[in-house]
């Protein structure tokens, strides 16, 4: 499927919902590619995940907001895929570091940069114990295959996920995540 077609199949599910997430933060290794930028250098030809691009592209064109949070020893390899995709203008702040605390202080920096609320963001990452520390911070994590990253599938599932989390607030405060 190419990335025009998972595009438009992108915005259909997009547009089944009526609450969305005001930003989606993607993690970069096994997420949106099939590899560790750690294992690799900066002549590398990076390629990405089949669906990648279509869902970013459609959430581009939604007016969603994105964001890279990655636990990376190598931020310069990382940044260099992110120029040869030619995706570094989709993301409104990059976190991209090493760090022992799992992905909770790149959160909180893409949290003080956007002034996004934890509960308004949606987040996609191959890692179990990213998942569970930052679903912890009231972000809807879906944990994607680590051989297969984000599709459609799990793009699905995360909106899913986000728009029952906000239900069931809702049913407290009547009002969107802000």
């Amino acid at each position: 499927m190419g990335d025009e077609r998972v595009k438009a199949e992108a915005l259909q599910i997009l547009g089944r919902f009526q609450v969305l997430p005001r930003l989606v933060v993607f993690d970069l290794d096994h997420t949106i590619w099939p590899l560790y930028c750690d294992c690799c250098s900066i002549g590398d030809s990076p390629m990405l995940f089949r669906h990648a691009r279509g869902i970013m592209c459609a959430l581009k064109e939604k007016g969603i907001a994105m964001a890279v949070a990655s636990r990376s020893s190598t931020p310069d390899i990382a940044n260099a895929f992110l120029d040869k995709l030619e995706l570094q203008s989709m993301f409104v702040t990059k976190e991209i570091f090493d760090s022992w605390t799992h992905k909770t202080e790149h959160f909180q920096r893409i949290q003080m940069t956007t002034g996004i609320p934890y509960e308004s963001m949606l987040f996609f990452d191959d890692e179990h114990r990213n998942f569970i520390t930052v679903s912890k911070m009231g972000v809807t994590s879906i944990l994607v295959d680590w051989d297969g990253g984000v599709n459609l599938e799990m793009f699905k599932l995360g909106l899913n996920n986000f728009a029952a989390k906000f239900a069931a607030s809702s049913t407290d405060k009547d009002e969107y995540p802000r």
